[in-house]
C-alpha cells in the first residue's frame, strides 16, 4: 500500500469525516455515550465488505444494544423509510448506524427525522411537516460516488407520483462519518462505474449551477481529475486499494461540492426514470442523459466545464462552440470505462417522454432553477430521448 494514502480528518458542515484505512476505529469514542443503536444496510454489501462485522463488533465491545435492518434496495422507498422508523422508534434507538451507499445512508437520515418528529417521511419530503430534529446518524460508507457522508440531503421515492423526492435539512447531516477504501475493494465492477460517475456529476452539476463559486469549481474540478485518473486503475484491478482511496476522496469532494452548490438538471431527469423503474442505478441514469445535457450546460457555462472536462479532453477550450465537442468528450469518457447501456434496456421509450417531461417540470421544477440554462420542455424531451440509444 502507498505511503502517499494519509489518514486524515475533515470538518464539513455539520460532520466530522474520518478518511482512511482503518478509519472506522474513530466512531468507538463517539458511541461510547448511547445505550441502544439501530444499525440500517443493505442485503450483502456490509457484510460482503467486512464493515458489518467491524461495526457490530465495536458496538459489542462497548456493551450497547443494537438491532438491525438489513432490506435497504436501491432508489428507497418511503414506504420502506416509515417501516423501519416505527422499528428504530419502538427500539428507544438514540442512534442510527447506516453501513453502505447513498441508498442506505439517505435512508437512514430520514428514518433519523421521522422516528424522532413522527409522521411520516412523505409529510417532511413535501413540505407539509418541518423537520424538528432527528437522533444522530453514524455513516459508514461503502462507495465512492454517493457524498451523501458528507452533505445534508436524503433521497426518498415517492409512489404519487413515482417519483424521487430530495430531503433537504440541516438536521441531517451525519454527525460522524467514516471513508475507508479497504471496504470497497469488493464493490462490484458495475457499482464501480456508477458510482463513480455519480461522483462526475455531482462535480459536473455543482461546478456550473447558479450557486457554484471559485471554491466549488476548484474542488469540482480536483474531484473529476481523481476520478479521470483513478477510474481505469480501479476498473483494471478492483483491488487497487490506491484506485479506491483516490476515487473514494474524489466523491467526497463531489459531496462537499454539491452541499453548497446543489445538482440540477441532470439529477431532476434522472430522479424521475430511477423513480419509475427503481431497477435503474441511479449512476447509470445520469450517465445516459448527461452527454446530451452537457451539450447544452457548456454553451452557457464553458469556463467552469472546461475547467473539468479538459482532463478527459486536453483538446476542448472554454468557449460555446466546443459544447459538441465536450457533450462527445464525456460520452467517449463513459464508454471507453466500460458503460454501454441505454433506457431502453430499463423498459423506456419514446412513448415516455411526455410523462417523463411532466413529471420533472410538475414536481422537480425547483431543481431545474438550480441550473444555469433556462430548460424548456423540448431541451428536456431531447436529453431523455438521448438516453433512449446511448
Amino acid at each position: 500500500m502507498s505511503s502517499n494514502l494519509k489518514s486524515f480528518r475533515v470538518r464539513a458542515s455539520k460532520t466530522v469525516l474520518y478518511f482512511g484505512v482503518g478509519a472506522l476505529k474513530n466512531i468507538e469514542s463517539f458511541l461510547q455515550r448511547f445505550r441502544r443503536v439501530y444499525i440500517v444496510t443493505s442485503r450483502s454489501a456490509a457484510r460482503v465488505s467486512g464493515s458489518f462485522q467491524d461495526v457490530v463488533s465495536i458496538v459489542k465491545s462497548l456493551g450497547i444494544s443494537y438491532e438491525f435492518f438489513d432490506g435497504v434496495t436501491p432508489n428507497p422507498a418511503a414506504s420502506m423509510i416509515n417501516f423501519v422508523s416505527e422499528k428504530v422508534w419502538r427500539f428507544g434507538a438514540e442512534a442510527v448506524i447506516a453501513i453502505g451507499g447513498g441508498s442506505v445512508i439517505d435512508s437512514a437520515k430520514a428514518i433519523s427525522v421521522v422516528s424522532h418528529c413522527g409522521g411520516f417521511v412523505e409529510d417532511y419530503v413535501r413540505g407539509s411537516r418541518d423537520v424538528c430534529g432527528s437522533i444522530p446518524v453514524i455513516a459508514v460508507n461503502l462507495t465512492h460516488g454517493t457524498g451523501s457522508e458528507v452533505n445534508r440531503y436524503a433521497v426518498v421515492t415517492l409512489e404519487n407520483p413515482k417519483t424521487k423526492y430530495g430531503l433537504a435539512s440541516d438536521s441531517i447531516y451525519p454527525v460522524i462519518s467514516v471513508d475507508d477504501p479497504k471496504y470497497l475493494v469488493t464493490l462490484p465492477m458495475n457499482q464501480t462505474l456508477y458510482t463513480a460517475f455519480d461522483a462526475f456529476y455531482h462535480a459536473l452539476e455543482a461546478a456550473c449551477g447558479v450557486d457554484s463559486s471559485p471554491y466549488i469549481v476548484a474542488i469540482a474540478e480536483e474531484a473529476v481529475r481523481n476520478i479521470v485518473s483513478w477510474l481505469p486503475k480501479a476498473i483494471e484491478n478492483p483491488k487497487n486499494i490506491e484506485a479506491r482511496y483516490w476515487l473514494l476522496y474524489a466523491s467526497m469532494l463531489a459531496g462537499i461540492a454539491i452541499d453548497n452548490s446543489r445538482a440540477h438538471i441532470i439529477h431532476a431527469i434522472e430522479n424521475v426514470l430511477s423513480g419509475i423503474n427503481t431497477s435503474l442505478p441511479h449512476g447509470s441514469g445520469l450517465s445516459m442523459l448527461g452527454p446530451s445535457a452537457v451539450k447544452h450546460l457548456y454553451r452557457v457555462a464553458p469556463e467552469p466545464l472546461h475547467r473539468l472536462l479538459r482532463y478527459i479532453d486536453s483538446q476542448l477550450e472554454p468557449l460555446p462552440e466546443h459544447a459538441d465537442k465536450a457533450a462527445q468528450a464525456v460520452k467517449k469518457f463513459h464508454k471507453t470505462m466500460g458503460f454501454n447501456e441505454n433506457l431502453k434496456m430499463y423498459g423506456f421509450s419514446e412513448a415516455d417522454a411526455d410523462r417523463v417531461v411532466d413529471t420533472v417540470v410538475n414536481y422537480l421544477s425547483y431543481s431545474l432553477k438550480l441550473s444555469p440554462l433556462e430548460p424548456s420542455r423540448e431541451l428536456l424531451k431531447e436529453i431523455y430521448l438521448s438516453a433512449l440509444n446511448f
